[in-house]
């Protein structure tokens, strides 16, 4: 039996496994590896999540007949997983050629934001271009992606920290100069801080968007529906469906 048999074969009995479970109320489990991003996964206090992703992927979920079972983990070894295929999927991840050798994205991002720099409003000190990061310490979240200038150039003095609650808790502390972050949930999380007054965007915006697609792990079984994952999330955002959702978190400050 070739390869390709097999797996058409494999695919074919998961298919009809599939259908056979539905009928009964049991939906197939994909597992979802991912890490607290306000408000795309926020912290409840029973450590459970909510946000926009969660939100989104439930109703995807719920079009593909698949219970999306999604688990907080550490940013870093969300990806390790992917590489090793010990999880399905990812949610709000920027796409780099690096993570392309072990992820397939969806054909089209769900949702788009931008990298931005900020400091506390009495710094003393303006980014108005790339050349004035030179100048200051930089605070930015381990395995990361910003935008290529900055993700590869190692003139720059960075910082690494765990998350950007992280940084913005270091940078108000006057423990670091500048921090880089995505404008969606930066602004976000000053907003539920009160500190839009106290720390500030600085007037360099880089000329990128920062994409947020769902990924599946190349060695996941799951990969054969990748296709089916596209055509729900054209129509979830053609419909409306995944903006009313968003706005549901942003706006709600």
């Amino acid at each position: 039996m070739t390869h390709f048999i097999r797996i058409l074969f494999y695919c074919i009995f998961l298919l009809c496994a599939t259908t056979s479970f539905a009928d009964q109320g049991i939906l197939p489990q994909a597992s979802v590896a991912t890490d607290y991003w306000p408000p795309f996964r926020i912290k409840q206090q029973n450590d459970k999540l909510s946000g926009i992703d969660i939100d989104m992927m439930a109703l995807i979920g719920k079009r593909m007949g698949v219970d999306f079972s999604i688990t907080r983990i550490p940013w870093p070894r969300c990806l390790l997983y992917m590489k090793s295929g010990k999880k399905d999927f990812m949610t709000g991840i920027a796409k780099t050629s690096e993570r392309e050798k072990y992820i397939v994205y969806s054909d089209t991002p769900y949702y788009s934001c931008r990298p931005a720099f900020y400091s506390l409003k009495n710094s003393g000190f303006i980014i108005n271009e790339y050349e004035d990061l030179k100048k200051v310490d930089v605070g930015y979240t381990r395995n990361s992606a910003y935008f290529p200038r900055f993700d590869t150039d190692s003139s720059l003095k960075k910082i690494d920290k765990d998350s950007e609650k992280q940084l913005l808790d270091m940078l108000t502390a006057g423990r670091l100069d500048v921090i880089i972050g995505t404008d969606c949930q930066v602004d976000y999380e000053l907003n539920l801080r009160n500190q839009q007054g106290i720390i500030v965007k600085q007037p360099y915006i880089p000329d990128y968007s920062i994409d947020l697609y769902i990924g599946a792990s190349k060695k996941s079984r799951w990969n054969f529906r990748m296709r089916e994952l596209n055509k729900v999330l054209r129509e979830l955002k053609e419909e409306g469906a995944i903006k009313d959702i968003a706005d549901k978190y942003l706006n709600k400050n």
